[in-house]
């Protein structure tokens, strides 16, 4: 047996708004009501020293603007809402359903340390609420009353999210979270922190942490693990990920083991194109770089690679990959050099996987040479590239730093229907042709006709 949530999170500021509007309705009406009960059985003098008013108009007056100016900023506020992207499924565009399964009361709980844990955890409470309408999460600075019933709300809670940050295994609460959902065996969502200044780490400096009888019950089950990322572009992927890990989990799609998603307007979804073809430079000096343009260029066609040991003529960019044997050859410096002295423009790579040579930015401020730094090397930003499902964001955002464009999808349909339109009209025409020609002829000719089609 199944339930449908409550009203969706989005709804929530129209009945704000009511509120408001009755409110301000109610205090006018009494207001002005008082006003003439005052001024009949006393005097309007005293009715207007009594509550400030010189009459029962100029309460309404002001009560009658405020209602208006609120009434607009109210409209405004729901147009914002109802522009906000939601979580479509990729098969049928439409939102995916919500259920609970019996005695559950959240879809989601956000198990954390409040040390390094808290704003991201809130961050994800407040997207999924707008991205997936009616979703029920957990937060403990929201829901919970009671420190000594966690093991009761994990109970009635559908699927636990643990968000793996510096401490979290060290905490008293978090191994009551933890066992407790292993216990009931519930669906559980690893959650990764991965950067090191906001008390993340590796999963295997995450996994040292964890006490060794729960190591393999947390780790080893093949739980789906999800690195958060704080970019708005990345962060939208890990968030996606999080949603298609809940939804399967819940009795609408129960049994699936994939469900995809898509966001409207998201940079990978989006169609990009080149207006004239892109040649990009990688240079054998800049270690790297020549992989990372061939997987550009394989995503995108219009992007053609040029690995020249020099700066070549047909070069629209250079590409500079920055990763862990960045700036160990010499004559990488003196290109870069060049290539700015050209005014070729030139868009930065900035490899995050570790598999693929990825280190933190702050290492290139001790690795490259210092007459760049300080001749502004770094004041453009550079793409940062992630791997898994983020890999597709980190190339779209390339291609769009060389030039790709949005193909307008409308003015594609809009030709797409008018070819429609006069496909249909031609042979309508053809059609009708055919049949006064048929009507003209004697009834041997049109057999002749018939014949001439098959």
């Amino acid at each position: 047996p199944v339930y449908a949530p409550n009203a969706p999170h989005n709804t929530r500021p129209a009945g704000q708004a009511t509120n408001l509007v009755l409110l301000l309705v109610f205090l006018g009406a009494s207001w002005t009501t008082l006003f003439d009960a005052i001024e009949e059985e006393l005097s309007k003098k005293k009715a207007q020293l009594i509550l400030g008013w010189p009459d029962d108009a100029t309460i309404v007056i002001p009560m009658t603007a405020a209602l208006v100016i609120f009434l607009v900023g109210a409209v405004v506020a729901a147009r914002r809402v109802a522009k906000v992207p939601t979580i479509r499924l990729v098969t049928t565009k439409q939102a995916p359903e919500l259920m609970l399964g019996k005695g559950m009361m959240w879809h989601l709980f956000n198990s954390h340390i409040w040390s390094t844990g808290q704003d991201a955890v809130a961050v994800i409470k407040n997207e999924l609420q707008q991205l997936l309408p009616g979703i029920k999460v957990f937060l403990d600075v929201d829901d919970l009353e009671d420190i000594g019933a966690l093991e009761s709300y994990i109970g009635r809670s559908q699927v636990i999210l643990f968000f793996l940050s510096k401490g979290y295994f060290r905490s008293k609460n978090c191994l009551r979270e933890i066992r407790s959902s292993l216990e009931k065996g519930k669906p559980i969502i690893l959650v990764q922190e991965a950067d090191p200044a906001k008390g993340g780490g590796s999963i295997e400096e995450l996994r040292a942490e964890c006490p060794a009888e729960l190591q393999p019950a947390v780790f080893d089950q093949l739980f789906p693990l999800v690195v958060w990322m704080r970019i708005e572009e990345f962060q939208l992927v890990s968030l996606k990920m999080i949603s298609e890990a809940l939804l399967v989990q819940t009795p609408t799609y129960a049994g699936l083991r994939s469900l995809p998603l898509t966001i409207p307007g998201e940079v990978q979804g989006q169609n990009l194109v080149f207006a004239k073809q892109v040649v990009l430079w990688a240079s054998p000096a800049n270690q790297g770089a020549r992989r990372m343009a061939n997987e550009l260029a394989a995503s995108f066609p219009g992007v053609a690679v040029d690995n020249a040991a020099e700066m070549p003529e047909r070069a629209t960019h250079m590409l500079l990959y920055l990763c862990e044997e960045s700036w160990s050859d010499d004559r990488l410096a003196e290109q870069v050099k060049q290539v700015r002295e050209a005014r070729l423009p030139i868009v930065m790579a900035h490899e995050n996987d570790t598999e693929r040579g990825g280190v933190p930015f702050s290492r290139f401020f001790e690795t490259t040479p210092q007459e760049l730094i300080a001749a502004g090397l770094y004041r453009d930003l550079a793409i940062a590239c992630f791997s898994g499902l983020h890999r597709q964001v980190s190339l779209s955002l390339l291609a769009k730093a060389i030039g790709a464009i949005q193909r307008a999808q409308d003015s594609v349909s809009i030709r797409r229907s008018l070819s429609s339109i006069l496909s249909r009209k031609a042979v309508t025409s053809v059609e009708a042709e055919s049949s006064l020609t048929e009507a003209s002829l004697p009834e041997t000719s049109a057999s002749v006709v018939e014949a001439s089609r098959v």
